[in-house]
């Protein structure tokens, strides 16, 4: 029975870049998270159409190929308020604040997270970890 029931589409999803050249040299690469592509509009990250990355083909002797990617796997999520409904006065006002949900690699640590969401076009504020703190992107030492 599990299987009969259809999980609920959210709608078509972006490739994002979120890491450029992890690493020196010739092996550098890059990471990419998956998400969706309102959620990038809204936030203003900018879309990835051809995400390639390069790698070895074990059976062909080590020839290079490049290969489509989608986004990291294993990964963890963060939650960004959306533009417009995270200032103090929001609340009083009685404008309710909605998250959105973003993947960020499993890899990621803080400062990573906090370099990726300064790539956004939108001022994002603060976000929660995917282990539920809060971080404040204006008080935080930069």
């Amino acid at each position: 029975m599990a299987g009969t029931q259809q999980s609920k589409k959210r709608g078509p999803r972006a490739t994002v870049l979120f890491k450029s050249g992890r690493g020196q040299g010739r092996g550098a690469t890059s990471q990419y998270v998956y998400m969706l592509r309102s959620v990038a509009e809204k936030l203003g990250f900018q879309v990835k159409k051809d995400a390639t990355i390069t790698r070895k083909s074990g059976k062909s002797g080590g020839k290079e190929v490049k290969v489509r990617v989608r986004g990291s796997v294993g990964a963890k999520h963060i939650k960004v308020p959306t533009p417009g409904t995270n200032s103090r006065g929001a609340g009083t006002r009685g404008v309710k604040v909605k998250w959105l949900s973003i993947p960020v690699p499993a890899s990621a640590n803080l400062s990573d997270i906090e370099k990726f969401l300064a790539t956004a076009s939108k001022k994002i504020e603060k976000y929660v970890t995917p282990d539920g703190q809060v971080i404040d992107l204006n008080t935080t030492a930069k």
